[in-house]
């Protein structure tokens, strides 16, 4: 029982910080430090990325679980992206844009 809750737990951590992306992509964007182009520019290195990631939360080592949890994962990667097309830096006017 004991290690169905601290995985129960650490997943719901984990899955807690991952949802943020897009809030802390948009805060980026709104100071200019990160662009769109740049977050499609590295898609591939994220997709990876996001991959381990998913592998290191995953309790099991079949691969239907580690797709389970990166889809969502890469969803909201793509929704950040679009996020900070939408943003427009603080010290910029429209014609930086």
């Amino acid at each position: 029982m004991q290690s169905y809750i601290d995985t129960l737990l650490m997943m719901s951590l984990i899955f807690g910080v991952v949802f943020e992306i897009p809030v802390i992509s948009w805060l980026l964007a709104t100071f200019g430090l990160l662009r769109a182009s740049w977050m499609k520019k590295y898609r591939r290195h994220a997709i990876v990325v996001i991959l381990i990631l998913a592998a290191i939360i995953t309790p099991t080592a079949d691969i239907f679980t580690l797709l389970i949890v990166s889809l969502p994962i890469w969803l909201l990667y793509e929704v950040s992206i679009r996020l900070v097309m939408l943003t427009r830096p603080k010290n910029s006017s429209p014609k930086d844009l």
